[in-house]
Parts: structure tokens; C-alpha cells; sequence
């Protein structure tokens, strides 16, 4: 889905694969794959599919640092696809010539992490903030302070994230610091601000956080916005920010491990990941955005027009920097170690 909710004409490149009868397994993050979709790729092709699922950036990377992982897709952020494609991790698929390549936008298509297409299926697209509940702050939601400076309704009924990058770069968002920044006198500031929250607040994951801000626990709960789309659908008192600070932007990538044992069957998977009423039913299921223009036409009502999908044009989102320093698998591994220290 393009990221103002344009319309664009859809385009479909003409391509064969040999026919076959086997399985491919996947690697994706939990509550992620649509179901239905496995269903219908399955029906289509008589490829089974096996999906195991993961819920952190370091237990997705672990079997594919070995290089001999037996998977056929995986499902990485963006981040980790130039570590990935730098230590030769992953197979070169050449998606550009693959059938349906073109349905892509182009604002997703030859991006700096993949300049020649050769590697990566762009797959969706999604923000991080927070979910703030109605019912106890009346005021205007979109800035970090109510998250890093928050007021007395608020304070204490605060729920963090366990994805340790999104963590940090907020908090170097709200100190006025580069996100993509390393450095260490900038990495203590971080600290400072996190270490007090980590010591006061509680953690959810990706398998929690939507029945938790749900739950009616929190106030304020820091979110993806898929996340804080199907937790609003519970709880409708809850409202996604939009940080005048600034908010993360992120993508997921589909891609092929290197090593993969039924490689054919992988590149028929991304191409029919990349057909916009598949892209679609990824959407409705994940309630992330995707990025194949014509899928508009096939998305639930509500989510085409999701407040947390559908971002303001006064947002302060930025789509086009990334960190060219291997900044998020540091602070990644940051987050791992103050979490470690303080015994959470």
C-alpha cells in the first residue's frame, strides 16, 4: 500500500516456474504471516509450507548466521539485510526479474539497502510510538514527553517495548540526538533515560503487547502500529501518537537464507507474496501496510483508512534515513545488556 493511500495502475511482468510438488519452510515473526494466505499459496502450488516464528531481531538471525539454516524465506527488518547480504547470508535471487516485481511501488523499490533489487522482496512498512488510552489523559497526545517526562495520570502506568533499537532511538529522538548514533557519550544519555524506566516499568513482546495495552493495566504503552491498530480494536479509548519529535519508520523484507534447499519454490513464494490482493490479506491479517500498489482495492475498509495505518501529513516521519553503521544490531545489544544488568 503506498504510504499516502495513492492509487496507481497495476503492472505485471509475465514469467514461468517449473512445476513442483514439496515444501518450503519460513522463518517470519510471530502473529505475522497470514494464515490464509499460507492456505491459498499451498492450494496453488501443492508446496507445503512450514512457518516457525520468532519474536526478537536476534533469535531471527541466529539460524541464519549459520549459513545452512534449512530455511527458504525469512522475514528480517531492514536493518539486518546489509549485515545479512555483507556477510553472505543470503542468496541472490534477483527479485527484480521475478513475476509481479513491478506491482511494487517505486518508492520501495532500488533503496539504498538493496540498490540493484538483487536480494530483498520489500514487504511491509510500519512506525513506532505509543498507544496512549483517552480515558485517563484528555490531553494532546503526540509528543515523547508523555512518554520520557510523563504527567502524574500517566506516570507509573507505563508499558515499554522489548525491541531494544525502537527503545533507544526514541530515547535519542526525545534528547534531540542522531537515532542512527553510536557514539558513547551519546549511547550514556541513553542510558540515563532508560535505565529509571526499566528499573519502574514493565515489558511487553511481540506475543503480549496487543492484549496488554488491551487490558486497561496501562495508560501509555510504547507500540508498533500494527500492534496499536488490533489493540484499539478491543479497547477503542486507545490512540496512536504521532511524536512531533519524530517517530521511527521501519520495513520488513522477504528474502532467501543462504543455502536455501528448495530455492524454486522460495522465488515462486516472493512472487506470489508481491500480488496485491496477497499483499492484501497480509495487510488485513498483520494490520501492517504493505508496499504493492492496486492492494488498496483489496484491504478491509477500516484498515484503508486506520488512523495508526494512514499517517497524517503532519507527521514527523522520516522514510528515508538509514543507519549505515550497523547502529540498530548496537543498540540491539545494548538494550540486551542494561535489561541483563537490572534482571528484566
Amino acid at each position: 500500500m503506498d504510504i499516502r493511500g495513492w492509487a496507481v495502475a497495476l503492472c505485471v511482468t509475465a514469467f514461468a516456474f517449473p512445476a513442483s510438488a514439496a515444501e518450503i519452510r519460513v522463518l517470519a515473526w510471530s502473529s505475522y504471516l497470514s494464515p490464509e494466505v499460507v492456505e491459498r499459496f499451498e492450494k496453488e502450488t501443492g508446496v507445503r509450507v512450514q512457518v516457525d516464528t520468532v519474536t526478537g531481531y536476534a533469535e531471527l538471525m541466529r539460524p541464519l548466521e549459520t549459513g545452512a539454516s534449512g530455511y527458504d524465506i525469512a522475514v528480517p527488518a531492514d536493518f539486518q539485510l546489509r549485515e545479512l547480504v555483507d556477510r553472505r547470508l543470503l542468496e541472490r535471487v534477483q527479485v527484480d526479474r521475478l513475476p509481479n516485481f513491478w506491482n511494487v511501488e517505486d518508492l520501495w523499490r532500488s533503496r539504498s539497502l538493496d540498490p540493484r533489487n538483487e536480494y530483498a522482496v520489500p514487504h511491509a512498512w510500519g512506525t513506532t510510538a505509543f498507544v496512549v488510552d483517552t480515558t485517563v489523559y484528555k490531553g494532546d497526545p503526540d509528543s515523547l514527553k508523555l512518554l520520557f517526562d510523563p504527567p502524574p495520570e500517566i506516570a507509573g502506568r507505563i508499558l515499554l517495548l522489548d525491541s531494544g533499537y525502537d527503545m533507544i532511538q526514541l530515547a535519542l529522538v526525545w534528547l534531540n540526538l542522531p537515532r542512527c548514533s553510536t557514539r558513547p557519550e551519546h549511547m550514556v544519555r541513553a542510558e540515563e533515560v532508560l535505565v529509571p524506566m526499566l528499573r519502574r516499568y514493565p515489558i511487553a513482546t511481540i506475543d503480549t503487547i496487543v492484549d496488554e495495552l488491551a487490558s486497561g493495566q496501562y495508560a501509555l504503552g510504547v507500540a508498533w502500529n500494527g500492534d496499536a491498530l488490533k489493540a484499539r480494536q478491543k479497547r477503542p479509548s486507545l490512540r496512536y501518537a504521532y511524536p512531533r519529535e519524530g517517530s521511527l519508520v521501519w520495513t520488513d523484507v522477504l528474502v532467501v537464507p543462504k543455502g536455501a534447499p528448495n530455492r524454486v519454490d522460495a522465488l515462486r513464494f516472493l512472487s506470489f507474496m508481491m500480488r496485491p490482493e496477497i499483499a492484501a490479506l497480509e495487510s488485513n491479517y498483520n494490520g501492517y501496510a504493505n508496499m504493492v500498489r492496486g492492494s488498496e482495492q483489496h484491504m478491509d475498509a477500516e484498515l484503508a483508512s486506520a488512523p495508526e495505518i494512514v499517517t497524517p501529513l503532519s507527521s514527523s516521519l522520516d522514510f528515508f534515513t538509514y543507519c549505515d553503521n550497523a547502529a540498530e544490531s548496537r543498540q540491539e545489544a545494548l538494550w540486551t545488556a542494561l535489561r541483563e544488568k537490572l534482571g528484566k
